[in-house]
């Protein structure tokens, strides 16, 4: 099974990114599948894309950058709870085989 590459992203890349790696860790876990987490700004994002292209970037902002076809899911339900689980199922959609 291929690994899952995922790229969690905030302004600083430290603090919001953080506490998304961890809730997205939660989630991909439950999944059963391999995966890998990249923490960065949302800066990095489209160098990191251009790159290596993740299955799915979860951002705690808007991604203004042109990053093709990546699918991009707003996090900030994660940290506020509000929406959280329509977030986790378009996660988890996105990841499963």
């Amino acid at each position: 099974m291929k690994k899952k590459l995922i790229y969690v992203c905030c302004g600083t890349g430290i603090a919001t990114s953080t506490i998304l790696n961890r809730k997205v860790t939660e989630i991909v876990s439950e999944l059963k599948v391999p995966y890998e987490i990249v923490q960065c700004t949302v800066a990095d994002i489209p160098a990191k894309v251009a790159s290596r292209k993740p299955d799915v970037v979860v951002s705690s902002t808007m991604i203004s950058a042109a990053i093709g076809s990546v699918p991009v899911v707003l996090g900030q339900s994660l940290l506020t709870g509000i929406g959280k689980e329509k977030t986790v199922s378009e996660i988890k959609e996105l990841l499963q085989d």
